[in-house]
């Protein structure tokens, strides 16, 4: 009996030693490669995160994708630009609510641009909602372009998020209510406010954007306008919001609405009516020539003249037959 328990004893003592090795080269498993910061050290074979090791996401610098890194004291997205670079607060192709930091290295041949124009002396940080553009190289043929976008927090210009390259969605809700969404897509078609978290995958930090959005045109209606788009008198813009602008040309030159709300002189119009989440409405139309007050009171002025003049010729004829 004995010598069979010594045998059992010897034979599960075997089977240990011959499978805790193993599962220990499992578990040291490393990367292929140590250069460029890349972790070169113990992981785990489920997870294939560092064990017990400082990992690549608490780096100084960081590669976010093959065009990117981050400085974490700088807090900062780095972009290679000739022999400098350009450095962001944001990365390419996101999309905020918030001001953008900016900086130039001296020797970067690139451009800042706002909605197509350039921007001749590069500010410390945008915040003036539009389209940027960062290139370099010439008008039409530009060898690098990475671009960002500021919108208002309440807007109707954009109808989806496509997250920046190395980053992934993490929620959405809209109006108070989870709502189901693409990995690395959120669709904003429909209309209410949203909150979306979103994370970078090299550096595992996480970003928001909230935004109520409205795609909605300003409700503007213009009197006197007819289905040919002609007038025949006065036109009145009524059903604007105390927070629209509008800008008005007539016969392409820029003019104003009257305190009436009206426009009187005669002409070519184009009359754009622009919401605060940028929506807007353009209407062209022609007002006809016609008679208002002011030619009216012109033609009632010219006949009590030319009547006067009559009556005056008359009595003066009158005492020249008397005499």
């Amino acid at each position: 009996m004995k010598k069979i328990l010594s045998m059992l004893t010897i034979t599960i003592m075997a089977v240990f030693l011959c499978t805790v090795p193993a599962y220990a080269a499992e578990t040291t498993e490393t990367t292929e490669s140590t250069e460029d910061g890349y972790y070169n050290g113990p992981v785990d074979p489920i997870t294939y995160e560092p064990i017990g090791q400082t990992t690549d996401t608490e780096a100084e610098v960081v590669e976010i994708n093959s065009d990117c890194t981050y400085v974490r004291s700088e807090g900062m997205f780095r972009y290679q630009f000739g022999q400098g670079y350009v450095s962001l607060s944001v990365v390419d192709g996101m999309i905020t609510t918030g001001h953008v930091r900016l900086q130039f290295d001296a020797v970067s041949s690139a451009t800042l641009y706002k909605d197509g124009d350039a921007v001749p002396d590069v500010p410390e940080e945008v915040y003036e909602p539009g389209s940027y553009t960062i290139a370099s190289g010439n008008d039409g043929d530009f060898n690098k372009v990475i671009s960002f976008q500021i919108v208002n927090k309440t807007t109707g210009t954009i109808s989806q998020y496509v997250m920046p390259d190395g980053f992934h969605v993490k929620g959405v809700q809209k109006d108070g209510e989870e709502v189901t969404s693409g990995y690395t897509m959120v669709d904003l078609e429909q209309e209410g406010y949203y909150q979306i978290v979103y994370s970078c995958n090299a550096i595992k930090t996480d970003f928001a954007l909230d935004v109520t959005i409205d795609h909605t045109p300003p409700a503007v209606v213009f009197e006197g306008v007819d289905d040919t788009n002609k007038a025949k008198g006065p036109v009145t813009v009524t059903g604007m919001d105390p927070k629209d602008t509008i800008t008005i040309y007539r016969d392409n030159k820029e003019t104003r609405l009257n305190y009436d709300n009206e426009l009187t002189e005669s002409g070519v119009y184009r009359v754009t009516v622009s919401d605060e989440a940028g929506n807007t409405i353009e209407k062209n139309f022609k007002i006809m020539i016609y008679l208002n007050l002011k030619a009216w009171m012109v033609i009632v002025i010219i006949v009590a003249i030319i009547g006067g003049v009559a009556v005056a010729l008359y009595i003066t004829r009158k005492r020249l037959r008397v005499r």
